[in-house]
């Protein structure tokens, strides 16, 4: 297989990658604590979430994912899952602030997937693509491992939309203006989608004849 090398102008700041991972990681963890699961149950569902979306983004473009290869991924991705377990079981991830806050990972593990895709020069389609996995792909690995359906698969809210939409915003504002504004702008719009539809109650579109309620239950 060719090696392809980096377009330096677009290329990924590890600390955004690992940001992104850690942030994932908080939430993951402290969705499982809520769930009654063990501590090392608990600490596992952080690694799984923070880590899953950018570790398949790499092996989907072909390279030896970052955070088996880098030293600090696995620590900082641990000790972000270690303080996401820590918090009290009260602290509710339903409440709109965390749903903020959670939006914000979101967005920032759409931005590390859409754009080391971009540094690597693959397709428009392909890099918003691996955008959307790095942002469900350890969330959704994590489900599978608690033995529950994917929350992407079962949520109303506008949450797979919005990822969606926020990949192409993404791929969009860093092709033709410049990465960290599509940092930005990509949380931005992800957290205010998120945060509106969640307030709003908007639900999801289903095919027509389909039962919308059973599609989130």
């Amino acid at each position: 297989m060719t090696s392809i090398s980096p377009t330096p102008l677009h290329e990924l700041p590890a600390w955004v990658d690992v940001t992104a991972m850690a942030m994932a990681a908080l939430f993951g963890a402290h969705a499982a604590r809520c769930r009654h699961i063990p501590v090392f149950g608990v600490l596992l569902a952080g690694m799984v979430t923070g880590l899953g979306g950018a570790m398949a983004r790499d092996v989907l473009l072909g390279l030896e994912p970052a955070a088996i290869t880098t030293w600090y991924y696995i620590p900082a991705v641990l000790a972000a899952a270690i303080i996401g377990g820590s918090m009290p079981r009260r602290v509710s991830l339903s409440l709109l602030p965390f749903v903020a806050v959670q939006a914000t990972a979101v967005g920032l593990l759409i931005g590390i997937g859409v754009q080391k895709a971009v540094e690597y020069r693959v397709p428009a389609a392909s890099a918003i693509l691996l955008g959307v996995i790095a942002a469900t792909v350890g969330g959704a690995t994590d489900d599978t491992l608690a033995g529950r359906q994917a929350t992407i698969m079962r949520e109303n809210h506008w949450l797979l939309s919005t990822m969606v939409f926020g990949a192409v915003v993404f791929w969009v504002v860093t092709i033709y203006a410049a990465f960290y504004l599509a940092v930005a702008v990509t949380v931005v719009v992800v957290t205010v989608l998120r945060v509106l539809s969640v307030h709003f109650g908007w639900t999801s579109p289903v095919f027509p004849g389909d039962d919308r309620h059973s599609a989130g239950s």
